[in-house]
């Protein structure tokens, strides 16, 4: 998946890795199948940076968050496994925010990778509450915990 996030970086697009990768960054060593990245839903000229970077990649173009919230997520096959674009979810904030809160961590291979600040990430696990993010949660809470004695 570095690739992928190789080829977002030097596109310049706007995203944040989201979901249960982030939490296996944060610290928590997790399994998980696929990639979500959190994009701005309605910002047209990211979306389709992110359809020339990707290219062929992607099997359809990724398209706007639509005007009843269609188009939420946008799930893609690829050769570097399932990608996952969430143009907005429960307890994602607005992503201008997010961003504005994000913090960047490093794959294995030590490629830099935009993600969604713990905050964020344990509000998103907590809005979802689905019985495989348990895990997750208590991780997110303790590890926020200890940053808020430790300062």
């Amino acid at each position: 998946m570095d690739e992928v996030i190789r080829r977002l970086n030097a596109g310049a697009a706007r995203y944040l890795l989201i979901g249960g990768q982030a939490v296996r960054l944060e610290g928590l060593p997790r399994f998980s199948l696929d990639w979500d990245l959190f994009i701005p839903g309605k910002d047209q000229a990211n979306i389709e940076a992110i359809n020339r970077i990707m290219g062929d990649a992607l099997d359809a173009p990724l398209v706007a968050l639509g005007p009843r919230g269609e188009n939420f997520v946008q799930t893609y096959q690829t050769e570097w496994g399932i990608l996952q674009f969430h143009l907005g979810g429960p307890g994602l904030p607005p992503f201008d925010q997010a961003e504005a809160r994000s913090v960047t961590r490093h794959t294995e291979h030590g490629v830099p990778v935009k993600c969604l600040c713990i905050r964020d990430l344990l509000e998103s696990k907590r809005k979802a509450n689905r019985p495989c993010d348990a895990a997750d949660i208590a991780f997110l809470e303790a590890k926020e915990g200890l940053r808020g004695v430790t300062g």
